[in-house]
Order: C-alpha cells, then structure tokens, then sequence
C-alpha cells in the first residue's frame, strides 16, 4: 500500500512539474513573440521617420560608449530632434498620443468616424438642415484687414530705406501637410509662404519695412545654423541693427487637434516660441520673448503654446547676434499652410503693437 501511494506521490510530481514547465515554455514563446513584435514596430517606426540627424542612434551610442559622448557629442546639434529612444518605444507600442480622446475614438466605432468626418469638432444631434445660403464662411486667404484681426490704428508711414524686421528660415525646407513628401521647396506648401504672408502684413497693414530673406540653409541639415548664420550676418552688415530678427519653423508633432484652434472663426495653428540660454544676449532675448508670448495671449487665447527653452541650442540659434531675436514655431507638419498663414496674420498684429505703440 505504501509502494502504491508513493508511486501515485511521484506520477502526480511528475505532471505537476510537467505542467509547470509547459506554463514556462509558453511564458517564454509568448515573450519571444512580444519581443519580435515590437522590433517589427520599431523597425517600422524607424522607416517611416523622416527626422534629419539620428538621435536614437546618437543615443545609443552614448549609452554604449561613454567616451563618446565625453569627447565628441554636442548636446546642442540634437536640440531640435524629438525622435530619442523613448519617443520610439512609445510609438511603437502605441502610446506616444494616449489621451482620453483617442482612446474613446479606438474603442467607440461611432466617434472614430465622427471625429475623421468632423476632427475636433462635438458629435451633435438636431433636427435642422443648413443649405449652402445659410452658412457664414471665412476664407483663410482674406486679408487680415476684413478681420477683427488687423487693427488700422496702429498702422504707420512705411520707411523702406530702414528696414526694422528680418525674416529668415533655418530650415527653409520645412513643410505643411500639402506636401506629402515631407521636406520641400514649394513655397506654397513650406515655411517660406507663411513667411511671405508675414513680411505682407507688417509692410502693407502696419507700415513695418521687412527684409524676408529666402535662402536655402537646408541643403545639408546639420550645417543649417552655419549658413543661415552667415545670412543674418551679411543684412547685419548692411543695415545695421534690426528691432526684430525672427527665424521662422515649423514643429514637428503628429497631434492636429493639439496644433490647431480658431480664430475669428478660421482654423489656426499653434505658435511656440524658443529660446537658447547660451545666447550671449539671452536675458533681452527672453525678454522681448516673453513680451511677444503675453501680448498674443492677451489678443489671441489659445494661439500660443509655449516658451521652449534649450540650455544650449546650436549656434545659440543665431540669438547671440541682435537683442530682438526670436525663434517662431509657427504649426506642424499636420497643418495646413492656410492655418499656419492665419497665425502669420495674428502675429503680426502682435509685433505692431509691439514695435509702433
């Protein structure tokens, strides 16, 4: 009887261990699988990026080879690329834009189909019918001056023999989402038009003389802040000071609903504005900066996002130069160029009643 029971102990030891190891081996086929899985995201994520510099990979190398990052990496080439390590495991499990609205949208068919119908807007149920006669629209191409945007008092004498402002872009190329190849020339899709509308408003609405200077620093990424450097410096030269340099971008974020607002019932997109403490003239840089940030949310509720600023930007972002140098992020890709024209036309109101009151 003892032989039998110990011979039952030992079966029953036997399967337990058998079951226990198979729960181990489909542990780790499962783990395996995640981990391929994500790779493949990763690797997705990595060619579907169209970011200039490889900042992950100079990550890696950092954390791989300390000597390097002793010796060579400067932390201020990197200050405008977001795609580190982190953001890229973000995105590649699906959590880099987890809010409350994309989760109700993946869960809630309905609202996914509203809101790609009807982005940003309320899902609402009424028994009314609108026809075409009934619709109040604004284009987006509209002067400012047929707005409550433009404000003719503070319209002065223009003075083209002394230019007050310049407009210059670093990364010239940067595009809107008319282009859907990414970076581009096309001033109808780049921050170069919206630096056109601009230079238009301050000249034509409010008397201000501008220097919009269209150069190409793009043509190798990582040299942009060398050459464009060399073009602030050349209308320095020339002209002397100016009351404001504005290196004018446009950001990189995937999120439009967290880009765009409304003003005067027109789609706009969202400004930043950035600083480099390694500016030689950063306290007056931060503080006309500040005073351009306030005005816009005192005018414009919701148009700014931000004041970013980088312990060391990459040549300081050329702000060492001129006590008034300012960097605009004026939108994203995910904008549309109209609306980052709109946020043009709202800034600039702002530096009139800045520069003329």
């Amino acid at each position: 009887m003892y032989k039998l029971t110990a011979g039952r102990n030992n079966l029953k030891h036997r399967n337990n261990g058998s079951k226990l190891g198979s729960e181990i081996n489909m542990s780790l086929i499962g783990l395996i699988i995640f981990i391929m899985i994500f790779f493949i995201r990763v690797g997705g994520v990595l060619k579907n990026n169209t970011e200039r510099g490889g900042f992950a990979y100079v990550q890696l190398l950092n954390l791989g080879i300390p000597i390097v990052e002793t010796q060579v990496y400067k932390e201020e080439n990197y200050a405008e690329n977001k795609l580190s390590i982190k953001n890229i495991c973000l995105k590649a499990v699906g959590l880099e834009n987890l809010t409350y609205e994309s989760i109700i949208e993946s869960e809630v068919g309905f609202f996914n189909k509203a809101g790609n119908a009807n982005k940003g807007n309320l899902v609402t149920f009424n028994q009314f019918n609108l026809n075409e006669d009934s619709v109040s629209k604004v284009s987006a191409n509209t002067s400012s001056s047929n707005t409550k945007i433009y404000n003719p008092s503070l319209k002065k004498q223009l003075n083209a023999s002394k230019p007050e402002i310049l407009i210059y872009h670093t990364h010239t190329t940067e595009n809107y989402s008319e282009s859907s190849t990414g970076d581009t020339t096309d001033e109808n899709a780049n921050v170069v038009g919206v630096g056109d509308t601009l230079a238009k408003e301050l000249e034509e609405n409010y008397g201000i003389s501008v220097i919009h200077d269209k150069t190409n620093h793009c043509v190798s990424y990582n040299d942009s802040y060398t050459r464009s450097s060399e073009t602030v410096d050349k209308y320095l030269k020339k002209y002397g000071n100016f009351k404001m340099i504005i290196d004018l971008h446009r950001d990189s974020v995937n999120n439009k609903d967290a880009m765009t607002t409304q003003v005067e019932r027109m789609n706009a997109a969202k400004i930043m504005f950035v600083n480099a403490k390694n500016s030689t003239k950063y306290q007056k840089n931060k503080q006309l900066t500040e005073m351009i940030f306030n005005k816009t949310n005192e005018l414009f509720p919701g148009l700014s996002r931000k004041i970013l600023t980088y312990n060391r930007g990459k040549n300081a972002f050329n702000q060492s130069k001129c006590d008034g140098s300012v960097l605009f992020e004026m939108g994203s890709n995910v904008n549309s160029i109209e609306e980052a024209k709109v946020t043009a036309r709202c800034m600039a109101r702002v530096i009139a009643e800045i520069l003329n009151k």
